[in-house]
């Protein structure tokens, strides 16, 4: 069976342009009249589909949210265990990132510090699969895979914030060729922050919550017993004198 690629419409080929130029040139520097150039469109093009260039900006980061989301949701049904799953969710950052410098560049670099940015539709669409492993946290310590007095959104922040320094720091460098990849690191990461919050399982032992005239009467029942087992020994050593 041969796999169909839908071919890419205008207005893609538009956000496909303008990713790559905001990115590389940071959204005030960018043009309409270059976006416009890289794309094979008009200008007029441009400003039918999204209106301003700031709309174009922010149509960007909602798209390629909204689609990682949909990809990884649909598989995260499938993945046994919150942290299988707390993995498969924070794989798709690092791959996302990863595999799209352009779209972390502009994210993380640009758009983070906007503040008109986090009253869109875009940011709503990115606070979506930070929500999603909000809710796999909570879910290991509602079944007792984590322990009962984690922090669900520290583990979260510890987690998402790491791995954003990481490619912050790795764009400031200018993105360079690492001997571990980015995915290689993960693994590690996860397990150090994982150990410390995983519940511990504890013995089972039988404790009784006795009443203080309950308890004395329990000890009383321990001290007879134990006379009386003396005494019983003290009757068979006299019988073998006796004998003897």
């Amino acid at each position: 069976m041969t796999d169909h690629v839908r071919p890419k419409t205008r207005k893609d080929r538009i956000m496909d342009a303008a990713l790559r130029i905001f990115a590389e040139k940071n959204f005030q520097e960018a043009t309409i009249s270059e976006i416009s150039k890289e794309a094979g469109v008009s200008e007029a093009t441009i400003y039918e589909y999204f209106g301003t260039k700031e709309d174009l900006l922010f149509a960007i980061p909602e798209k390629i949210s909204n689609d990682t989301f949909e990809e990884s949701e649909a598989v995260l049904p499938y993945i046994k265990g919150v942290e299988g799953r707390m993995r498969a969710v924070l794989l798709s950052y690092v791959r996302l990132y990863e595999n799209n410098p352009h779209y972390s560049a502009l994210v993380l670099l640009q758009l983070m510090s906007n503040k008109r940015f986090r009253q869109t539709a875009a940011h709503e669409a990115i606070r979506r699969s930070a929500h999603r492993l909000l809710d796999c946290i909570r879910d290991g310590i509602a079944d007792g895979t984590f322990r009962s007095d984690a922090d669900a959104y520290l583990i979260r922040s510890m987690l998402m914030g790491t791995i954003e320094h990481i490619f912050i720091h790795w764009h400031m460098q200018g993105m360079p060729k690492r001997e571990k990849s980015l995915m290689d690191m993960l693994d590690p990461f996860m397990e150090i922050v994982l150990s410390g919050i995983r519940a511990r399982k504890q013995e089972q032992r039988l404790t009784l919550h006795l009443k203080l005239e309950d308890a004395q009467a329990l000890g009383q029942i321990f001290l007879d017993q134990e006379k009386s087992a003396k005494t019983s020994k003290n009757k068979k050593s006299n019988k073998k004198i006796t004998k003897n």
